[in-house]
């Protein structure tokens, strides 16, 4: 496709293709690592702070699922990549230095986003749906038990 004509398809397709993608290409490049893109964001939130479990999972509940951010904590606890021992899950000595190295995979993801939207399209990719966002009502959540 040349990128500088006009998209064939409605915004909603390139939003939900946009994100798959950047799904695939985080999970191929952090599967190296035996991880993939939630376990990562765990680790990277977990690096910032301790917290409670509940915590971890509402701070990333616009991510996925609640049951599946819960699934990637535990799988991440049996696997000795987070402590659970106290009240707070914390990152294990072992997954600061595994963290270090998806840090390097991550940032060079993030540079080959970056090399697609040079300059200031970037920022204006954030503005447009943000925009879109604040225009429409927050979506319902699912109710778990």
């Amino acid at each position: 496709m040349d990128s500088d004509r006009a998209p064939q398809k409605l915004i909603g397709w390139w939003l939900k293709e946009a994100d798959a993608r950047l799904d695939a290409v985080f999970d191929a490049r952090l599967r190296e690592h035996q991880a993939d893109r939630r376990s990562w964001q765990i680790m990277a939130s977990l690096s910032r702070s301790p917290l409670r479990r509940p915590e971890l999972i509402a701070s990333l509940r616009p991510f996925d699922e609640e049951t599946a951010i819960d699934g990637v904590v535990s799988e991440l606890v049996r696997s000795g990549w987070i402590d659970e021992s106290g009240d707070r899950l914390v990152l294990t000595p072992s997954s600061v230095a595994k963290k270090a190295a998806l840090a390097s995979t991550v940032a060079e993801v993030r540079n080959q986003v970056a090399e697609a939207l040079p300059g200031d399209n970037y920022d204006a990719l954030i503005r447009f749906p943000a925009r879109l966002v604040a225009a429409l009502p927050p979506r319902a959540r699912k109710e778990t038990n």
